[in-house]
């Protein structure tokens, strides 16, 4: 072989390398370029190399899996109107994670999901069941009721509907980020909490709060958040109020990590949930350093949609 073709060869092989790093990128829909630095190391250095991991990456498979159950009451509330019938309807509808980054043994991530769920990590299909089968209405104690095959007709006034939904929102090399939402309707009144998973997908790992947040530094996040409000107040002219405390839930994204008070915490109860946003490089003194490390050799972030939870 001459020196030409051996030149040839390895040039061939690099550009094999880098068309295979764009197919990846291409999976990911929306590809975000080079790594970046979010703010200044001042770590030892060899604690980054140990958290340095290939950026080889397989995109992730999920399932849409449904459990519900549909009731109603055996004589209408009101003589005469089939249009009030108490009914009630509960489901769990979820995009679950089949295998994360090619490895379908995760049963943490599955035992965190399981548990903002129902509260237990016990087997989704056995938990969901169960969940399924407690029905409620609009009335208390209505005992005189019967299980239907086919989901009933919604009169908001005398219809009762639960929903239990869990879906990925985001993915990237490292991190994907799970959501839960508990929806309620009873009557006039609707409820939505949301709860969020979020997994390193390399070192198959639930991260939990204090995996994120320096635990020592919480007055200071609350600073950074009042910070946040006062200028959306000066600057679109909200009126919010300030923080009393750190949101509980809070989810990460591509530019930093938004923080969700419930409705009627910062703002009137009709304004809904408030979403705070603090881009990384504020949050750099309350961020562990394990996470600074994750973010700084993140990425190919990509949004998914929403799981659809019409009725």
């Amino acid at each position: 072989m001459t020196k030409r073709n051996l030149v040839i060869i390895i040039a061939l092989l690099v550009i094999i390398d880098i068309a295979a790093a764009f197919w990846y990128l291409s999976l990911r829909i929306e590809a975000s370029g080079e790594s970046r630095d979010l703010w200044q190391r001042d770590n030892d250095t060899t604690a980054t190399v140990a958290d340095t991991l290939t950026t080889a990456s397989i995109p992730d498979t999920f399932d849409i899996k449904e459990f519900h159950a549909f009731y109603v009451s055996r004589s209408p509330a009101v003589r005469d109107d089939e249009n009030s019938y108490y009914t009630c309807i509960r489901r769990v509808k979820v995009r679950w994670p089949i295998s994360v980054n090619g490895n379908d043994s995760i049963p943490a991530l599955e035992r965190a999901l399981q548990s903002c769920m129902f509260g237990n990590d016990n087997n989704l299909t056995f938990a969901a069941s169960q969940w399924t089968r407690s029905p409620k209405f609009n009335v208390e104690a209505l005992s005189d009721f019967k299980e239907i095959d086919a989901q009933p007709k919604i009169v908001s006034r005398y219809a009762y509907t639960e929903q239990l939904l869990a879906y990925p929102i985001l993915t990237s090399l490292r991190l994907l980020v799970m959501e839960v939402d508990h929806r309620t309707h009873s009557g006039e009144t609707s409820t939505l909490v949301t709860r969020y998973v979020h997994y390193d997908r390399v070192k198959q790992s639930v991260l939990e709060r204090k995996n994120i947040f320096d635990s020592g530094q919480e007055p200071i996040l609350l600073s950074f958040i009042n910070d946040k409000i006062e200028r959306l107040n000066n600057e679109k002219r909200l009126q919010l109020e300030r923080a009393a405390k750190v949101a509980n839930e809070f989810h990460a994204t591509r530019e930093g990590i938004i923080f969700d008070y419930p409705a009627g915490e910062l703002a009137p109860a009709n304004e809904g949930v408030i979403e705070i946003l603090i881009n990384y490089p504020i949050l750099s003194p309350v961020l562990t350093q394990d996470f600074k490390n994750l973010l700084n050799l993140n990425d190919g972030y990509w949004k998914y949609k929403p799981i659809d939870h019409s009725l």
